[in-house]
This record gives structure tokens, sequence and C-alpha cells, in this order.
């Protein structure tokens, strides 16, 4: 799933949101780019995902008990980063469980810190609100993690 994380930086980079632009004009420019189609289209169906209804009760009393399956592919450090963002109030149980169900979507053996950054960004940005603001204080301008 790598091709993934790789084909959706291509776009944070390349492809201005003024554009306007069809999934087929995307496309396109990720063949010519040199993207092989399979990971092209998982890569659009990951983006897919933050069209989904994420109405999901938000509730500050709520305690999250990890299944097994998600402990296996969620290290501890990164439990333990989405536990902290929560209790500093930097992501909702919303947020967390955005970022945790577009984590399993990238199919990964088990989510680094790096990765957990990166998706993490993408879930604040299509969120609506002042939380969008928070990865800005969280990441340097290289990418490079400040909190820890």
């Amino acid at each position: 799933m790598e091709d993934v994380i790789d084909i959706i930086s291509y776009l944070l980079e390349h492809l201005d949101e003024d554009d306007g632009g069809q999934d087929l004009e995307i496309e396109d420019q990720l063949r010519a780019a040199g993207y092989p189609e399979e990971g092209i289209q998982r890569a659009l169906d990951w983006m897919d995902g933050f069209e989904e209804d994420g109405s999901l009760a938000n509730s500050q009393f709520a305690l999250r008990s990890y299944h097994p399956r998600e402990t296996q592919r969620l290290s501890v450090a990164t439990r333990g980063q989405l536990n902290e963002w929560e209790r500093l109030g930097v992501i909702s149980s919303t947020m967390r469980e955005r970022i945790i169900d577009r984590l399993f979507a990238l199919e990964l053996d088990d989510a680094d810190l790096e990765t957990l950054d990166w998706v993490a960004f993408l879930v604040m940005v299509n969120e609506e609100g002042p939380e969008s603001q928070w990865m800005d204080h969280l990441l340097n301008a290289d990418g490079q993690r400040i909190l820890h």
C-alpha cells in the first residue's frame, strides 16, 4: 500500500484544489507521472473514504477499547499518540475513529508514527472547524514531528 501513500503525497504536492479536475484528469496525470493503474485506483478509492458519513457519536467520556486485530496493526506508540492527541483536545473521538478507519484502509501490516501523522493530517484538513488548524502545530514545515 506504499504506492497509495506515494500517490496521495504526489497529489498533495502537484495538484491545486482550485483546478476543479475530474477523477479522469487526475488519473491521466498520475499515469503520466508513471504510477501503476492498480495503485492509482486504490489511492482514489482510499480518498473516497473521506466522503463517507462520519456521523459517529462524539463523547468526551467515551473510553476506546481496541480489538485484537487493531492492536496487531496499530503499534503501542500509534495508539498512545492517538490517546495523547485526544487527551490534549487535538482530536475528537470522531476524528480518532476516522484516523483509525483511514489507517486500516491503507492495508498496512502495521502503522508507524510517520504514517499516523500523515493520515491524521489528511483527516484534519478534511474536517470542518478549528481542529483542522492543529496539525500545523504538530509538524515542522518539512513534515517532521514536533510533539512526541
